[in-house]
C-alpha cells in the first residue's frame, strides 16, 4: 500500500513539474510603457519572445535572418559587431535630458511672449494662456509593435540591439482637465517613421509612419477669438 501511494505521489510529482515548467515557458503579451494608444512592447523591458497584437511571439530570429540576408542592413549589421556601442540607458537619459531641456526652453519663451503681450494688450483685454496647463508624464520607450499610420494595421518594429534600437521620447494626458484655465486636455501626436516588418504579406521590409504621444494642450472651454486652437489630429496617410 505504501509503495502504491508512493508511485502515485511521484507520478502526481511528474506532472506538476511538466505543467509548472510548459507554463514557465509560455510567452506573456508585449506590455511596454502603460498608456499609449499606438505602440506595444518596450525592446529594454519586455521578454523578447513576448506576444504580439497577432497572438504570436516578437519574430526575433526572422529580424536576425533579413540582417543577415539584406544588403542595405549588412552593413549596419557588421559595423554593430565590430564597433563599441553605448549602453542603451545611457541613451535613454540623454533622450529624457533633451526632452526636458526643449519642455523648458518652451516654459521660458511662453513667459516672454507673456511678458510682450502684457505690455502690449489694453487693460481690459485678457492676455494669451500659459503652456503646460495640462499634466503630463514622458519616458521613453523602444517599441516592438505598433499601427501603421498608412494601412492602419499592425506593423512589427524591428529592434535588434546592438544593431538596431529605435528608441523614442513620448509624452502622455495625465489630466481631462486643465489646471489654471477651465477646459479639457487634449492629447497630441506626432508621425515617427520606423523600420518595420509587416505582419502580412504586404512588403518585405521597409519603413513606416507610427503615431506617438508628442504632449498635451489645453483646449479653454470659453474660448476668444484669437485663443490657440489645438493642432489638427493627424489623418491615415
Amino acid at each position: 500500500m505504501i509503495g502504491k501511494n508512493a508511485v502515485i505521489l511521484a507520478i502526481c510529482i511528474i506532472i506538476c513539474t511538466t505543467i509548472h515548467l510548459a507554463l514557465s515557458k509560455l510567452s506573456t503579451p508585449c506590455q511596454g510603457s502603460v498608456g499609449l494608444k499606438y505602440l506595444w512592447g518596450d525592446a529594454l523591458l519586455d521578454n523578447p519572445d513576448c506576444m504580439g497584437p497577432n497572438n504570436t511571439p516578437y519574430p526575433s530570429a526572422a529580424i536576425d535572418r533579413n540582417f543577415k540576408a539584406s544588403k542595405l542592413w549588412l552593413a549596419s549589421y557588421r559595423s554593430g559587431r565590430s564597433q563599441n556601442t553605448i549602453d542603451p540607458f545611457i541613451t535613454r537619459n540623454v533622450l529624457l535630458s533633451a526632452h526636458q531641456q526643449t519642455m523648458n526652453n518652451e516654459a521660458t519663451s511662453t513667459l516672454i511672449r507673456q511678458a510682450r503681450t502684457a505690455s502690449m494688450t489694453p487693460a481690459n483685454m485678457c492676455a494669451s494662456t500659459p503652456q503646460r496647463l495640462c499634466k503630463t508624464r514622458y519616458n521613453t520607450t523602444a517599441p516592438m509593435y505598433g499601427v501603421s499610420l498608412t494601412s492602419g494595421q499592425p506593423v512589427t518594429i524591428v529592434q535588434k540591439f546592438p544593431d538596431l534600437l529605435q528608441q523614442v521620447v513620448f509624452e502622455v494626458c495625465e489630466s481631462s482637465e486643465c489646471d489654471v484655465v477651465r477646459g479639457e486636455c487634449t492629447q497630441t501626436y506626432v508621425p515617427y517613421l520606423f523600420l518595420v516588418i509587416p505582419l502580412g504579406p504586404v512588403t518585405l521590409t521597409g519603413q513606416d509612419y507610427v503615431l506617438v504621444e508628442s504632449g498635451c494642450v489645453c483646449r479653454p472651454k470659453y474660448a476668444g477669438q484669437h485663443s490657440e486652437t489645438n493642432p489638427p489630429v493627424i489623418p491615415r496617410i
